[in-house]
């Protein structure tokens, strides 16, 4: 880790210090010395000269951060980012100074001030605290509840909520997270604890009711997908978690005292991540994960070779984390396309990553997961933009259906003509990725269908017995890129939730294909048919500061969560909102985007909300804040509430 990078700098530095004279040193440190400026200066010029181009004025297409989103991360995620991140292969031509300079001058913070483990905050839980049967009572473990459907359904006796006492709601704590500017993992709670992942590469568990922290563990990447919880195959009475990091590292840790049983890389690329949920079988015993990629972030550079990574999917047994199976969703690896107008080799195909959590059908054995865009312009056998089904025991193909054609899409070749240049004409698809887990979704007749949703808020239904033949399917005629999608729907057994961040809310019964338009809202449809039964039109934001800005709209871009009688989703201007499923009535909405006074003592913000919706149990709903990667407001909060 870097850790270890950034010791042996100090110590030199320390050296350093030593060996000069006390006066000099009294004068550097004096209040009329320009020594901090000084510091700050060469950070600032090291940006300027090596990341300004992108981060200055970025457009939000690129999901590139701005220098205001960066400023509000920790030096050391910043530095981790540049070292063995994202950033890690365009800044290999800085040294470490230089990027420690860089990542001390963006925060405003020296790398090392920030304590982010649990024994540092002020409110620890009692010692011996015990963790009762999490898979008992209830309880929310996973990306949703029931993780054979991936509908985001809670039942109302698990719930605890109602439409009648939602509008109740109140704030009953708010929890700070050190150094994490998104919080893109959903909270999981059973047994009385809540555990959660961060950005800032920790885990903490939490105490359900308080707020109260047990312990935290560090991981070797950022946390940003949820974590299941099921018993420990040898060990009677104990519970582990299973989650996986952006590095493409998979862990299992005792849940009731953080200790790691064991880690499996799962990656065999540097830019494999794991972003969507792991998800444990319907035997507990084996466990799904998602490999996803951020090589397309990457891929903005001309002088990076571009692209040669692939997405999958891996089955690890519980107990040992040894790998059972994993099987790419491109079978055809990468090979020399061309070389672009800087003479660097370009590689295909590549891509169709998978980004959001499996789902798993135990009445055919089977396994969906959703694919992204494709790297490059070339023939990938139909892999991205595309729902794969593959046996649970072996990881064989049983079918595959593309949603999408010809969506390649490269952050090299879609923005600036500067960049485009770069590209050799390239025409780039809108990078409609499959966003969501795919829902299993059951009709009163028994029958059941899949139910698929990308980023463009196109929902697609196919037939899991007749190899994913497509149902319906609603494509809307101005597809636009990742920002006006959706993250994630919610499905009560009914109705399909779509939360819209742009458009289709012209009126009819059908979601309009012949106009689009800037409105934000949620539209709930009959699965079967795709015919609506309601819309709802957010209200726009009434305080932006920058009517421009990204954080300024209502879009929304939080994943659905729904209990009977009501939707819970929330915007990029960090308005979390409950809706009536009746008719899509407003019934609650607070307000995230400020600083909020934390029961850990630690400094905390609110921020767009994006990703990850609401975990809805016992009466309570806990909901982070804060989501950075459209250039939208980063915050570190996580908020619970009660009706109490």
């Amino acid at each position: 880790m870097y850790t270890t990078r950034l010791v042996n700098l100090r110590i030199s530095t320390l050296v350093f210090w030593l060996r000069v004279p006390l006066v000099i040193i009294v004068l550097l440190f004096s209040p009329f010395n320009t020594y901090a400026q000084t510091s700050n200066y060469y950070g600032m010029v090291e940006f300027q000269n090596n990341c300004a181009s992108c981060h200055e004025n970025p457009d939000p297409v690129m999901r590139v951060p701005g220098r205001a989103e960066l400023k509000a991360l920790s030096a050391e995620k910043i530095y981790q980012s540049m070292t063995i991140g994202k950033m890690s292969v365009i800044a290999q031509g800085l040294s470490d100074e230089e990027m420690i300079r860089i990542s001390e001058w963006l925060s405003g913070r020296p790398i090392g001030d920030i304590d982010r483990s649990a024994e540092a905050m002020s409110n620890l839980c009692p010692s011996g605290s015990k963790l009762s049967n999490p898979l008992t009572g209830s309880n929310w473990a996973g990306w949703s509840p029931d993780q054979t459907t991936s509908a985001r359904l809670q039942s109302s006796a698990a719930a605890g909520l109602n439409e009648v006492n939602v509008p109740n709601l109140k704030l009953k704590w708010a929890f700070g997270l050190p150094g994490a500017s998104s919080l893109r993992s959903q909270p999981v709670v059973g047994g009385g604890w809540l555990w959660l992942g961060s950005d800032n590469s920790m885990v903490y568990a939490l105490d359900a009711n308080t707020g109260c922290v047990h312990w935290s563990f560090e991981t070797e990447r950022p946390v940003i997908s949820s974590i299941s919880i099921g018993p420990m195959t040898d060990n009677p009475g104990r519970y582990a978690l299973y989650f996986g990091d952006f590095g493409a590292n998979v862990y299992a840790l005792d849940a009731e005292t953080g200790q790691q049983l064991w880690k499996t890389h799962v990656g065999d690329h540097h830019a494999a991540a794991v972003s969507g949920s792991a998800v444990l079988d319907y035997n507990l015993e084996r466990l799904v994960v998602p490999i996803g990629s951020w090589e397309e972030v990457i891929g903005s550079s001309p002088n990076y070779e571009c692209c040669t990574s692939r997405g999958g999917v891996a089955v690890l047994d519980v107990k040992t984390g040894d790998l059972i199976w994993k099987t790419f969703t491109l079978t055809e690896e990468a090979r020399p396309l061309w070389k672009n107008n800087q003479g660097v080799q370009q590689f295909g195909p590549s891509g169709a990553a998978v980004w959001s959590a499996p789902t798993i059908d135990t009445r055919r054995n089977a396994v969906y997961v959703g694919t992204a865009n494709s790297y490059v312009p070339v023939p990938d056998a139909g892999a991205s933009d595309a729902i794969f089904a593959f046996d649970l025991d072996t990881g064989k193909l049983l079918w595959s259906r593309q949603l999408l054609e010809d969506d390649a899409n490269n952050l090299n070749c879609d923005t600036s003509e500067d960049a485009q240049k770069y590209c050799d004409g390239i025409e780039m698809g809108p990078n409609d990725d499959v966003s969501a887990p795919p829902i299993l979704h059951t009709l009163e007749n028994g029958r059941q269908i899949l139910i698929a949703s990308q980023e463009s808020r196109t929902i697609t239904v196919l037939d899991p017995d007749r190899e994913g033949a497509i149902i319906w399917q609603n494509i809307p005629s101005d597809i636009k890129t990742a920002v006006s999608g959706n993250l994630g729907p919610a499905d009560d057994g009914e109705l399909l939730y779509v939360p819209l961040a742009y458009g289709g809310l012209t009126g009819g019964d059908e979601l309009k294909t012949s106009e689009f338009d800037e409105t934000a809202g949620v539209v709930a449809l009959y699965p079967e048919t795709g015919k609506i039964a309601w819309t709802a039109v957010t209200p726009a934001p009434t305080d932006c500061p920058d009517p421009k800005s990204m954080t300024c709209t209502s879009a929304n871009q939080a994943a659905a969560t729904v209990i009977p009688g009501v939707l819970f989703t929330g915007s990029l201007d960090g308005t979390m909102r409950a809706y009536s499923t009746n008719d899509g009535s407003i019934l609650w909405s607070y307000s995230t985007n400020r600083p909020f006074e934390t029961i850990n003592g630690i400094k905390a913000n609110g921020g767009s909300l994006g990703g990850p919706g609401p975990t809805v149990v016992n009466g309570m709903v806990y909901w982070g804040s804060g989501y950075t990667i459209l250039g939208t407001t980063p915050g570190n909060v996580l908020l619970a509430f009660s009706i109490d």
